[in-house]
């Protein structure tokens, strides 16, 4: 049996996995506002502003592109740069958390790597080695990205059940 990447059940699941990556991310900027943890609100939201972004974004990049595919993988890449960016000075100053932080750093560094590969493999060398890739690394950049949204609620829970056990 053989997994293709170019199924329509395949294309449904990555559409399915980034329309609901960006309700995620808005559930995890309530939660956090909710449990008034700041640091963790502040990556969620930048979250959730830069998959909107993503989504209004999109058909204009793409439009814009039409002809060339160069712009889009440059625009992509550069997007995740500066998403990188806001969140390491926000860890530096101490407004957002440095181990969520580390991690994004870490999950979201082959998005713009795989970017600048597709432009290359898929327009300069006219190749294809980066298309299973590239449908496979950026969908999981993109939910370990969401994910890492939800981990400060562990330690929040685990903070409030350390003082109700210290408390009694």
């Amino acid at each position: 049996m053989s997994f293709d990447l170019n199924s329509t059940y395949f294309n449904q699941f990555l559409l399915l996995i980034r329309d609901h990556a960006t309700l995620l991310t808005f559930i995890a900027v309530v939660l956090f506002l909710v449990l008034r943890d700041e640091k963790a609100l502040r990556y969620a939201a930048l979250c959730a502003a830069f998959y909107v972004l993503g989504y209004f974004s999109f058909p204009v990049v793409k439009q814009v592109d039409a002809d060339l595919y160069v712009i889009r993988y440059i625009y992509w890449a550069f997007s995740d740069l500066v998403f990188m960016a806001i969140l390491a000075i926000w860890a530096l100053k101490d407004k957002a958390y440095l181990w969520q932080s580390v991690l994004a750093q870490l999950i979201i560094l082959p998005a713009p790597i795989m970017q600048l590969f597709r432009l290359v493999d898929r327009h300069y060398l006219d190749l294809s080695y980066s298309t299973y890739l590239y449908k496979t690394i950026l969908p999981l950049v993109n939910i370990c990205t969401v994910i890492l949204c939800f981990l400060p609620v562990f330690f929040v829970i685990k903070t409030k059940f350390k003082t109700r056990s210290t408390a009694t």
